[in-house]
């Protein structure tokens, strides 16, 4: 008995492992969250310790942490 949903599984599915568009939806998110959370983490000890340089500093970090994973996650072979 062969059905759509193990076709599906048999190519990988929709978000599988050779699904390029998955791959950049999920890079997109990693970049997106590392300056969200890290920026917010900035931001919130900038409004905690009265200073106004954090949140640059968060944006930076989350910015790089966030490529550093998007290179182990895709970029080493």
């Amino acid at each position: 008995m062969t059905d759509k949903s193990e076709n599906k599984n048999s190519q990988g599915g929709r978000f599988g492992a050779g699904n390029e568009e998955g791959a950049a939806w999920s890079i997109f998110g990693y970049l997106i969250a590392g300056l969200v959370i890290w920026g917010g983490i900035g931001l919130g000890l900038d409004h905690w310790l009265g200073t106004h340089f954090l949140s640059l500093v968060g944006l930076l970090l989350g910015a790089g942490s966030s490529l550093y994973l998007v290179w182990l996650r895709f970029g080493r072979r």
